[in-house]
């Protein structure tokens, strides 16, 4: 009787999501302390005290400064030893996944997107931003890799994938697997101070991958923003296939583009 009465808590407990456990734990804890306190309030003096003693005793560390003296504070201490131990232990294995992660986070970061078929999308805008959202809009299971020099993804969504460094540099593109993408979207900045130097930037940025493609004999699709269409030359065509102006509303427009990858390059 009683086995089975413990297989069902057990099985009830299992089903529990791990965040209320977390937040039951956090509750007793609170509640035990106040509980200890009222119990022997000449032993313990003020509820943090009782705090003391309650996180002394589920982390099994014992230091003895606190003891229970009175039968009822004894039988509490029991009950805590019983429930107290098991959410101790739930609260550190969650910490515990939680730094994991967090290490899984970073390394995954290092180590780059290792899948195919995404799009890339190079420095970080509000262009970039809402071509993200755009292509999401679109196309609902593509993923896209976003290459910048911030310290963060500066978006959360499962199918946005991110890979800090510059795109000038090889191991930087290689990261993001630039030659396993469907395209490749550049982006200028959003105050756009030096026309020259902005599109210099871009230029540079295809010229590497288009580099980069050549010698590995990939047919590698690159649209590029630009901001001054005077920038466009026959030899920036060899490593750009289409141009989209800045000052243009093209949020929809580089999206499809970069989906459809329209061979006719576009001078809008």
């Amino acid at each position: 009787m009683l086995f089975a009465l413990i297989k069902k808590v057990l099985h009830k407990t299992i089903k529990i999501k791990h965040w209320k456990l977390l937040l039951m734990g956090v509750i007793f804890f609170i509640l035990s302390s106040f509980i200890i306190y009222l119990l022997e309030p000449n032993e313990y003096k003020n509820p943090f005290n009782g705090f003391w003693f309650v996180m002394t005793t589920v982390s099994q560390v014992g230091f003895g400064d606190y003891i229970p003296k009175t039968i009822l504070g004894k039988l509490y201490t029991v009950i805590l030893y019983l429930f107290g131990v098991g959410f101790f232990a739930i609260i550190i294995t969650k910490w515990v996944d939680l730094v994991n992660n967090y290490e899984e986070s970073k390394e995954k970061e290092i180590m780059g997107y290792s899948g195919k078929d995404h799009m890339v999308l190079i420095n970080w805008s509000q262009k970039a931003k809402e071509t993200i959202g755009e292509l999401l809009n679109l196309h609902q299971n593509i993923d896209i890799v976003l290459i910048d020099q911030l310290n963060n993804s500066p978006i959360n969504d499962p199918n946005v994938h991110y890979v800090k460094g510059s795109a000038t540099k090889i191991d930087t593109l290689k990261r993001a697997n630039v030659l396993g993408a469907q395209s490749v979207c550049i982006f200028g900045p959003d105050n756009i101070m030096d026309n020259i130097a902005a599109d210099g930037k871009t230029l540079l940025i295809a010229s590497t991958i288009k580099q980069l493609a050549n010698q590995k004999k990939s047919n590698l699709y690159i649209i590029a923003e630009i901001s001054d269409e005077d920038h466009i030359t026959n030899t920036n065509l060899d490593c750009i296939n289409e141009f989209i102006l800045s000052n243009k509303p093209f949020s929809n427009l580089m999206a499809k583009t970069a989906l459809h990858k329209q061979h006719d390059i576009v001078r809008t």
